[in-house]
């Protein structure tokens, strides 16, 4: 029997596919992780395509699509994305997905958060929300998420607070190597160390989190280190000298930092709603309730306060976060889920007409009617003619040359970056 050649793309979402792609590739499956575009934070995906390229050259696009078609049985797509999304101008998003079906292969999209969150209903359930006045188009979430059931084999969710906008995915829980993040921890120290790193933090409530503990900071009950901007290498670093992590306070759901976290020997600490507590336990397993310690914007400084003087305390929750991360984290049993799942039956297309999101093809035929408007508006009454194309303009109407200027851009950009 063949080996099972399993695709992760278009991006590797918080290095999640690259956890996943490690452990098959252990348990014998041809696993591989594509980046459409540079990955951000020192992932290292299996292939990158290059983005500007997909956008200015068709056959680049066809390419990748050739190559995925040829080389793979499963394409596991994620964060609401298509193969190709939506570089095709004339095409909506997702348009793949029944082609890549038609073709024989096993097609499964992945939610991860804010591709999927509704603010309607997240600003409802979540006083402290980061999603509260937020534009977000729900229409086209809700279009995304039916054209994904339509035609993918089933659906996966990544954290148990999001089966509230997906009821019909499988929760897939967030994978780690859980040996790779272990860290020898001595004595409980006197001022324990607290780390907040957040990815952005306007979602992770980073503000609350900064009001909360400088003053603890100050006072000498804690060391508060505040990051950002690390790769997985520095953030295992610091985490290896934290003894707590500070994840969202904002979302009602944690987040990949705080397994990381817990495999690293550290006390986590989110606000995580009671319905998506529920979904996580694990009734009869060594730890069956997520040990993450709970805290909102108001109740955080107290929170660290007692933990700070509470050394018995700290030592529990340290292992017992050890175990959780050990038992439901670790990448071994969660690549074992997405095994099993790769080998049922295959899901059935529901319809052939689904309600299609609106494409970027669209949203620019409107940007350029848009533009013409403004520019009749600017002529004058006897009709003179429009002004000449900018440098800009006749750059793009050769899109040769417009890649090879953002390729020299993009290494200046990268060579500027390593002499700093």
């Amino acid at each position: 029997m063949s080996k099972l050649r399993v695709l992760y793309a278009p991006r590797d979402i918080a290095g999640q596919p690259s956890e996943w792609a490690k452990a098959l590739r252990a348990q014998g499956v041809d696993a591989q992780v594509w980046s459409f575009g540079e990955p951000a934070f020192g992932l290292r995906p299996d292939r990158e395509w290059e983005q500007d390229r997909l956008l200015a050259d068709p056959m680049y696009r066809w390419q990748a699509l050739d190559e995925a078609v040829r080389g793979f049985d499963v394409c596991h797509l994620q964060y609401g994305r298509g193969l190709l999304d939506a570089k095709e101008p004339v095409l909506p998003e997702l348009w793949d997905l029944p082609l890549l079906r038609s073709l024989g292969k096993r097609v499964y999209m992945h939610w991860h958060g804010s591709d999927v969150r509704l603010p309607s209903v997240h600003a409802e359930r979540e006083p402290d929300s980061y999603l509260a006045g937020a534009t977000v188009d729900e229409d086209a979430i809700l279009a995304r998420v039916s054209v994904a059931r339509r035609f993918c084999d089933a659906m996966f969710v990544s954290t148990a607070g999001l089966p509230d906008y997906v009821p019909d995915a499988e929760l897939v829980p967030l994978a780690l190597d859980v040996a790779a993040w272990r860290t020898p921890r001595g004595a409980e120290p006197a001022v324990p160390v607290v780390v907040h790193m957040p990815s952005r933090r306007a979602t992770k409530g980073s503000d609350l989190v900064d009001a909360a503990l400088r003053p603890l900071h100050d006072e000498g009950v804690i060391v508060y280190r505040p990051l950002s901007g690390l790769t997985r290498d520095q953030v295992k670093a610091e985490f290896a000298k934290a003894d707590l992590v500070v994840d969202s306070l904002t979302i009602g759901d944690h987040g990949v930092v705080s397994c990381e976290a817990m495999a690293g020997g550290a006390i986590a600490i989110a606000h995580i709603h009671e319905r998506v507590r529920e979904r996580e336990a694990m009734p009869g397993a060594q730890v069956q309730q997520v040990p993450i310690v709970e805290a909102t914007g108001a109740t955080l400084a107290e929170v660290v306060r007692k933990l700070a003087a509470d050394p018995a305390e700290r030592a529990r929750l340290r292992a017992e976060g050890l175990t959780w991360v050990t038992q439901r984290h670790d990448s071994k049993v969660v690549a074992a889920q997405l095994l099993e799942a790769y080998q049922r039956p295959r899901g059935k297309v529901v319809s052939a007409y689904p309600e299609w999101p609106e494409s970027t093809g669209k949203k620019r035929v409107r940007e350029l009617e848009a533009e013409i408007e403004r520019l009749r508006a600017q002529l004058g009454p006897n009709g003179e003619p429009l002004p000449g194309l900018t440098r800009r303009d006749r750059l793009e109407e050769r899109p040769g040359l417009h890649l090879a200027v953002r390729k020299a851009d993009r290494a200046y950009r990268g060579l500027r970056k390593k002499l700093k």
